[in-house]
């Protein structure tokens, strides 16, 4: 018989690199701008933020066990499970306060996961396994609800509803990414203005604006049709990149091109090599989201994703994927991230150093990422 199996990908970034991209960076960086455009095209709402990787490490978890063809290419290949045991280690290895990954596998209390499938799942780093009633429903969506609280120090809560669980369920699959990060050099609080922020050519609101001058990466791309800058966090290796469009209403435009192979890598490889005198106006803001997977899969390249049965993961049955849908949430403000300080003129002797700065006010619809390194961590847009 054929039992069902729940993915869930949870992120929360809260905010209070000169890396060179590899090919595994690429990867995460195209499907993370594939993942985003499906989700801004399908979304009501068209603020949202996500954790590709997050979803990515999810797969490769699953697929340890499953070893099915069309997932190991989403992947990015045959070696796609070292490749995220490796990612899973290196994040796991940063401040927990900062930065935590966790991977946590419940199987229905009467079956036991294939003995090659849970050494798998404990070769991933922060990997845990439980057993679990899924008949009861309310019991067992308190208890996962109590480990998602927990991994993302309470900023995504109630994720898993009773009526989504069921008896039919032989295992589901959780993954967190939780990132705090503080800014290099913070915004002074006294700076922050309401400003004007542009919806559309046609509607104007106003935004908590904050303020600040800093020497910064800043780049333009032609490609994207767009400016970038980078703000980098206190913390090691974690930066934010704000892609801001050149026209108002810019952003669908920007996001079909980020979309497409080799651009938005190459903005963000390129971005560190040029560094300007910036004024920076950023507003504050506040995001929170719910993604269904299973709408958007199949246009990643996953038609098979919720078809194809996999037998690798319990003894005694086959499960195949019902259910795969992600929480997300970050907050940006003059401290830093749950996803940057001030740079003046200077005269000495008879001589006077004459500064010129870039404007970079960001007062339209926009899209931001937090990169860890080379690796997309979360990305979203920004529209009111």
């Amino acid at each position: 018989m054929i039992k069902l199996i729940i993915l869930l990908g949870l992120a929360a970034m809260a905010l209070a690199t000169t890396d060179s991209y590899g090919n595994h960076g690429r990867v995460i960086a195209n499907t993370t701008m594939q993942l985003l455009r499906e989700a801004y095209n399908l979304g009501e709402d068209k603020n949202v933020v996500a954790s590709p990787l997050s979803f990515m490490i999810l797969l490769a978890l699953f697929n340890s066990g499953a070893h099915q063809n069309e997932i190991t290419r989403f992947l990015g290949g045959p070696h796609f499970e070292s490749l995220y045991k490796n990612l899973s280690l290196t994040l796991s290895k940063q401040d927990a306060e900062t930065l935590t990954v966790a991977n946590k596998v419940y199987v229905a209390s009467k079956y036991n996961l294939k003995e090659s499938f849970t050494s798998a799942v404990q070769s991933f780093s922060c990997s845990e396994v439980d057993k679990l009633d899924f008949g009861n429903a309310d019991a067992a969506a308190a208890t996962i609800n109590q480990w998602i609280n927990e991994k993302t120090r309470g900023l995504i809560k109630n994720s898993i509803k009773s009526d989504t669980l069921s008896a039919d369920i032989l295992t589901a699959l959780f993954n967190v990414i939780y990132v705090k990060g503080h800014w290099e050099k913070p915004f002074h609080p006294e700076f922050t203005r309401n400003k004007d922020f542009h919806i559309s050519k046609d509607q104007v609101v106003q935004k908590p604006t904050m303020y600040k001058q800093e020497y910064l990466s800043y780049r333009e791309s032609p490609e994207l049709g767009a400016r970038l800058l980078g703000l980098r966090y206190k913390e090691t290796s974690l930066e934010m990149v704000i892609v801001l469009p050149n026209e108002i209403d810019g952003l669908p435009s920007v996001l079909e091109k980020a979309a497409e192979k080799g651009i938005i890598d190459g903005a963000l490889e390129k971005l560190n090599e040029f560094k300007s005198h910036v004024i920076v106006e950023l507003p504050k803001f506040e995001v929170r989201s719910s993604l269904d997977l299973n709408k958007i899969a199949p246009k990643l390249g996953l038609p098979n994703l919720f078809r194809e049965p996999a037998s690798g993961l319990v003894e005694g049955g086959s499960v195949i994927l019902s259910k795969v849908f992600q929480d997300a949430f970050i907050k940006v403000d003059e401290k830093g991230t749950t996803a940057a300080a001030a740079t003046a003129g200077q005269a000495g002797g008879i001589s006077l150093l004459i500064v010129t700065y870039q404007d970079f006010k960001v007062d339209h619809p926009f899209l931001y990422i937090i990169k860890f390194e080379d690796k997309i961590l979360f990305a979203g847009t920004y529209v009111h």
